[in-house]
């Protein structure tokens, strides 16, 4: 049957001819091999559902239903290529998580290998084994070595290897407890070591700032001890009342007499409205001055006009 899906449908021809053999004179054995394509035609619709029977409906032979399939879920050569260089990249850079255990890992490791099994491209059991324990993280390593060295790799199988791993797996897990006990006292202690440190430094933080406050508050105290020695020594003015001044002790420095300011000295306004009189004179005699010239100006112009006209 698989091999109607690689040649094709097998048709009966006539005795040194092409052309198809009537139905009639088919033999046994060749009306066998007909079925053989309906009979492929029936296993592989029978397991498609739906959506992919839409997809080959119209295809007339096993062969062509083969490859439209193959076509769509694996892509033509240069998709194909393609997808196993990737699946090969993923092989290659696959490595064990810290926190993954036995069978994750392997269940990841095992849908690799089937997908680049589908493709065409495989890889022998002694070259998954030796991919695995180089997978293998650093706390892995103790056991990696005792495999190495006990057996022979070439011989051992997949599930051989997965049973001692994950054997040493579960030593492993009983450790866990008692690293995390250690790794939890050790904190406790430096964080215990931290506390006091902490501690310390608190409680001389708060020694300055108890300090810092008590020489404010000195400090206080003698700034309102002042001020209520300054309120008791002040006596403010009633009423906006001036304070009496004896006029007989004060002297002029424009006249040297006693009794009065310079502001009020007599000479003082005497010279002032002299100079005020003689400022008035000068303005006054600019003026007489400006309206002669402008008399004559009038007349020259007067003259020029009366003897322009006689010419």
């Amino acid at each position: 049957m698989w091999h109607v899906l690689e040649v094709g449908e097998y048709v009966p021809l006539a005795k040194d001819s092409t052309n198809p053999k009537p139905q009639a004179e088919w033999t046994t054995t060749e009306a066998d091999r007909v079925l053989l394509n309906t009979k492929a035609k029936l296993f592989i619709k029978s397991a498609l559902c739906r959506k992919e029977y839409d997809r080959i409906m119209e295809c007339k032979t096993a062969k062509e239903i083969w490859e439209t399939l193959q076509t769509h879920h694996e892509g033509t050569n240069s998709v194909k290529e393609t997808r196993i260089d990737i699946g090969v990249r993923k092989f290659e850079l696959f490595e064990m998580k810290e926190e993954e255990t036995i069978d994750q890992m392997y269940g990841r490791f095992t849908s690799i290998i089937n997908e680049l099994n589908s493709l065409g491209k495989s890889y022998t059991t002694h070259e998954r084994i030796r991919k695995i324990l180089r997978w293998l993280p650093k706390t892995w390593r103790p056991i990696v070595t005792a495999i190495t060295v006990a057996k022979d790799l070439t011989k051992v199988s997949l599930e051989d290897l997965i049973g001692s791993l994950k054997a040493h797996e579960s030593v492993l897990q009983e450790d866990k407890p008692k690293r995390k006990m250690i790794t939890l006292e050790t904190q406790s202690g430096k964080c215990s070591q931290k506390d006091e440190t902490l501690c310390e430094d608190e409680e001389s933080l708060q020694e300055d700032d108890e300090e810092e406050l008590a020489f404010l508050s000195r400090r206080i105290q003698r700034l309102m001890t002042r001020r209520n020695q300054l309120k008791k020594n002040f006596q403010p003015k009633r009423n906006g009342a001036k304070p009496e001044v004896d006029l007989s002790k004060i002297q002029c420095y424009g006249c040297n007499q006693f009794g009065h300011y310079k502001n009020d000295c007599p000479k003082n306004k005497q010279k002032k409205s002299f100079f005020k009189k003689k400022s008035m004179m000068a303005t006054w005699d600019d003026l007489e001055e400006a309206q002669s010239k402008d008399e004559e100006q009038e007349a020259n112009v007067c003259l020029m006009t009366h003897s322009n006209a006689e010419e």
